[in-house]
């Protein structure tokens, strides 16, 4: 019977909680948390809707088509964080490029939040080492690809999608190239 009223007590206190306004950190971080879920859905017209218009807007919509012909695929996704000012998300992905050269990596997007908007974008990736020297590689191999598909990469370019793939093809041959070396 006491078992009962404290089942009781706790879901009736729950339904209490969840009506309770929410703070503005809290929107704050839902609103983080849905443009996370946004960006992995290659919503293009969603996300925008979702940041006001500035320079980052431009990569970050760019970022979304390369994460898309890249094919990310979310292996790990953490709870968004309030750190300071601003909101921190980190998302662990696999993808082509990491596929073909034996790696995972972990995006981190900082989010600030202003009246109901993101109001500012910066994101990292801590690809290792590896593809560095395949961006090198590319410059000095196959430069055509840098004033093709990638022209303008992550600068106002138009063909993220194609950049990525041919990006992603490129790293198996890179590395075909590369293990015949050593």
């Amino acid at each position: 019977m006491k078992f009962n009223y404290l089942k009781k007590l706790m879901v009736t206190s729950l339904l209490a909680c969840a009506y309770l306004p929410l703070s503005g950190d809290n929107q704050a971080l839902q609103i983080a948390e849905r443009f996370i879920t946004t960006f992995y859905s290659w919503d293009r017209s969603a996300l925008q809707e979702q940041m006001t218009e500035n320079d980052d807007h431009q990569a970050v919509i760019y970022y979304q088509g390369w994460a898309e012909g890249g094919n990310y695929a979310i292996k790990i996704r953490r709870p968004c964080l309030l750190e300071n000012d601003a909101i921190s998300c980190s998302i662990t992905v696999t993808d082509n490029f990491g596929q073909a050269m034996g790696y995972i990596a972990t995006d981190t997007f900082r989010l600030l939040i202003s009246n109901g908007q993101i109001s500012e974008v910066t994101f990292t990736a801590d690809d290792p080492p590896i593809f560095e020297e395949l961006q090198q590689w590319i410059m000095t191999e196959r430069p055509e690809v840098l004033t093709g598909p990638c022209l303008d990469m992550f600068a106002g370019g138009n063909t993220p999608q194609a950049c990525a793939k041919t990006v992603s093809e490129l790293a198996e041959e890179f590395m075909t190239t590369r293990e015949s070396e050593l």
